[in-house]
């Protein structure tokens, strides 16, 4: 009797044991799946961050080349005026 009640509480054992590492063992992929989302978002975010730092610098020259234009057109309506 003993000898069946250890072997049926080795059984137990292992198959608890063999559940807890299986669970373990999908826990882990997900982590893993988990970080290489973060990953890939991390890249898209950099990857969008320098397109907006490019659009930004092209927004600034423009500023810059419509407030000359600006001023020369002001120049431009001055002299006519005059005339």
């Amino acid at each position: 009797m003993t000898e069946q009640l250890s072997h049926f509480l080795d059984t137990a054992l292992a198959v608890i044991l063999g559940v807890i590492g299986w669970m373990i063992k999908k826990l882990t992929d997900r982590l893993e799946k988990d970080e290489e989302r973060l990953t890939k978002i991390e890249v898209e975010l950099a990857t969008q961050r320098e397109r907006d730092t490019a659009v930004e610098n092209r927004m600034s020259g423009l500023e810059n080349t419509v407030k000359e234009i600006n001023g020369k057109l002001d120049r431009m309506m001055e002299i006519l005026m005059k005339r």
